[in-house]
């Protein structure tokens, strides 16, 4: 029965992604936080599966990639990545923990929301500068191994009045994507998990996150620019209020 909701969970949100350029990653780490008691392995497992969920929407949106906006977020996701891991190995010697499945970043993610209400609200319009993506990457790949789903943190950086809607899902998508490839090995020496041992869990979801792309590229086509802006930022909000409340 849990293998059936993550299952249609992995559709529905892998479709809303696509056609939002985010929200599904968030939706589903927290179904599988309820379906799946320890926290690290949400995260590792969520990252594998939105992995395939976001190079699957960058393919599908291919034609859409800005070249720069992508080498500029991969220079500055492995240095976050970096970071992440020194700072994970530092805390587990200094508080001698057994492992480094024993952290919790848990109060994190009120912070991220209140950034998300800042920066849809507070920050005023500006036009962002494609360099800029070297800082966006910094922040993505320090906080995908922290909170697993680090979309609706980097999301609002995407807003460039020079992106269609299928720039902001595409380009969104393949950065995500480098972000969640480069947290696979920290979590194998890290947190030493298996990931073969769970490939009858993640079978199963990917191919269901695959067929969720196609299907929400189908709906995007139908939505209107202007609609799908105000969309994207009416999930933002929703998320940051989510986080800040919920965590």
């Amino acid at each position: 029965m849990e293998i059936a909701v993550l299952i249609l969970a992995a559709f529905i949100t892998s479709s809303i992604s696509a056609v939002l350029g985010m929200g599904g990653g968030i939706i589903l780490l927290g179904i599988m936080a309820i379906i799946i008691p320890e926290g690290y392995m949400v995260i590792a497992l969520h990252g594998i599966i939105q992995l395939v969920s976001n190079i699957s929407r960058a393919y599908v949106f291919r034609e859409y990639l800005v070249n720069s906006v992508i080498k500029s977020f991969f220079v500055g996701s492995v240095t976050g990545l970096v970071l992440s891991t020194l700072i994970i190995i530092f805390i587990t010697s200094s508080y001698q923990l057994d492992s480094a499945n024993d952290l919790k970043f848990d109060f994190l993610k009120p912070m991220i929301g209140l950034f998300i209400l800042w920066y849809l609200f507070l920050k005023g319009p500006k036009k962002q500068k494609k360099s800029s993506f070297v800082f966006v990457g910094w922040v993505g790949g320090l906080s995908s191994v922290f909170i697993g789903a680090s979309g609706p943190l980097i999301a609002p950086f995407f807003l460039n009045d020079n992106f269609t809607k299928e720039n902001i899902v595409a380009n969104k998508a393949a950065c995500q994507a480098l972000s969640h490839i480069g947290k696979i090995p920290i979590f194998i020496y890290l947190f030493h998990v298996n990931y073969i041992s769970q490939i009858s869990t993640l079978l199963p979801l990917i191919i269901s996150v695959y067929i969720g792309t196609h299907f929400g590229k189908y709906i995007l086509g139908f939505i209107p620019e202007k609609v799908f802006r105000v969309l994207f930022k009416i999930a933002l909000f929703l998320i940051s209020i989510k986080l800040i409340i919920f965590n």
